[in-house]
């Protein structure tokens, strides 16, 4: 998933640039006032994973490349805007020390990868939290958002090499391509995604964002989060 340099026309890195720099701009600052002692020791913990995780690849069509995301588990545990600066910073030390990803096409990736891959997980977790209470909503929640989230970001990948006159294969092929890949990868992202909140929620049930739903789960009544100023509520 990370398009390395002179992948994509100028034209396009700039128009990713420009909607990166927008979600930069509004998610620093709100992660400056959402996050609170406890989230971020969280934050470097889940920053350090899949920074690690990410730099397990495959390549698909073209030169780039297919892996986990992370930014489902950071989206329901730290939330959009913290979850986007912690794909940020990982994203950066990859292109900068690791030639994972470039530089012209680090906007891109930050679109893909931590706009279209943290939001969107956080969105479907948010709307199905809402309309379905039920003790297995969580769980689907958060596979059914791991899952679009990484299709997502692929398509948008694939999307952004198609239109790109220095690319070989036009946007079809590319967004196919990278759909298809990322089909498996997504189902691997939800199994995992799904995995970390059943053990955050027979553990640490208060690290998860999504804390005015109360669900039952093996048994037992668990309020998620709640934080205020005062505490978990």
């Amino acid at each position: 998933m990370h398009i390395p340099d002179g992948f994509l026309d100028y034209s396009v890195c700039a128009v990713t640039y420009a909607g990166s720099v927008l979600f930069w701009i509004l998610s620093f600052r709100k992660a400056r006032e959402s996050l609170t002692d406890r989230q971020i020791p969280l934050m470097a913990t889940l920053t350090a994973m899949f920074f690690a995780a990410q730099m397990m690849n495959y390549p698909v069509i073209g030169g780039t490349t297919a892996h986990l995301l992370g930014g489902p588990i950071v989206a329901v545990t730290l939330g959009p805007y913290a979850g986007m600066v912690s794909m940020t910073i990982i994203l950066l030390i990859q292109a900068l020390f690791f030639g994972d990803g470039g530089i012209t096409t680090f906007g891109a990736n930050v679109w893909n990868m931590g706009v279209v891959g943290v939001f969107t997980p956080y969105i479907i977790f948010s709307a199905v939290m809402t309309t379905w209470k039920s003790p297995k909503a969580l769980l689907v929640a958060g596979f059914t958002g791991a899952f679009v989230g990484d299709l997502l970001a692929a398509v948008f990948a694939g999307l952004e090499l198609g239109l790109s006159t220095i690319f070989p294969y036009a946007a079809p092929i590319a967004v196919t391509a990278m759909g298809i890949h990322h089909s498996f990868i997504g189902v691997g992202e939800g199994i995992v995604t799904t995995g970390v909140i059943r053990i955050l929620l027979k553990t640490r049930p208060d690290l998860l964002r999504q804390s005015r739903f109360t669900i039952k789960l093996a048994g037992e009544n668990l309020r998620l989060g709640g934080e205020t100023e005062g505490g978990i509520r």
